[in-house]
């Protein structure tokens, strides 16, 4: 059971966002797109969840999702995207209701408050979404998501969370949350695929990375085979050094020992 995507490609008129990518993801591992803005990141997710036109084949549990409907879909992947908003002054556990109603834990109404928990916010529960920060937002449509596929495995197969950016909008320790909410998904049982822009979160957490450029996958495979001084300067167009001290004086801050 995996999210296969192959020979993927998206074209917006005359530009080909995406050309010929393919990309397997496995559950009980969290697999990471990153490259530079304008690759294709978004918008190999968006082939990868159905939500725009795409040449080529996507599987979800061995289904193509152009066969399966849209409650099919909502029962096994659970979608968070860069940005939400919404039109109607909901509460955010409104807010995080809609989840549950789509995904596969609908009898149990316990569930959102837990995701809310499991994002550190059950306090704000009562709150207007519309009051909130970005990063809160952010939080809160997590939680969503999360409640949507409580269970990582139900009936046997995996459940799927498709993360847009996810930490985009946080500061360091409310990023590590996040990322260690993902591998806890996947360790559960379930599959994580996130575009990432932080390559070392993404060293740090992911099991897989696909590397795109240009709308091409340059490299796919553990974080040790693909971030790597030749790849990241062909993918970003600038010389990267993996590893590599910076000057004298100026601060190196990386999130080695921390913990959420």
């Amino acid at each position: 059971m995996t999210v296969r995507a192959d020979h993927i490609h998206v074209a917006y008129g005359q530009h080909q966002a995406l050309r010929n990518v393919s990309l397997t993801a496995t559950p009980g591992e969290v697999t990471a797109i990153v490259g530079p803005n304008g690759s294709g990141k978004s918008t190999l997710l968006g082939a990868m969840t159905a939500s725009l036109p795409y040449r080529g084949r996507v599987a979800l549990n061995g289904r193509d999702i152009a066969t399966l409907k849209p409650w099919d879909l909502a029962a096994q992947r659970a979608v968070l995207p860069q940005a939400s908003r919404l039109a109607f002054p909901f509460t955010v556990l409104e807010v995080v209701h809609i989840g549950l109603q789509a995904g596969t834990a609908g009898d149990r109404r316990e569930v959102p408050m837990q995701a809310l928990a499991r994002v550190g916010l059950a306090s704000y529960a009562g709150r207007n979404f519309q009051d909130l920060s970005g990063g809160e937002a952010q939080r809160v449509m997590l939680a969503r998501v999360l409640a949507q596929v409580w269970r990582p495995v139900e009936d046997g197969q995996p459940r799927w969370l498709l993360l847009d950016e996810p930490v985009s909008s946080l500061d360091i320790a409310h990023q590590l949350q996040v990322m260690q909410i993902a591998r806890d998904f996947a360790q559960g049982g379930g599959g994580v695929i996130a575009v990432m822009h932080d390559l070392n979160l993404t060293a740090l957490y992911a099991d897989r990375v696909a590397v795109l450029s240009a709308g091409q996958c340059l490299a796919f495979g553990t974080p040790p085979e693909v971030l790597t001084d030749d790849t990241l300067s062909r993918a970003y167009g600038c010389t990267l050094r993996v590893s590599a001290p910076p000057p004298v004086g100026i601060p190196f801050i990386l999130p080695h020992a921390a913990t959420a």
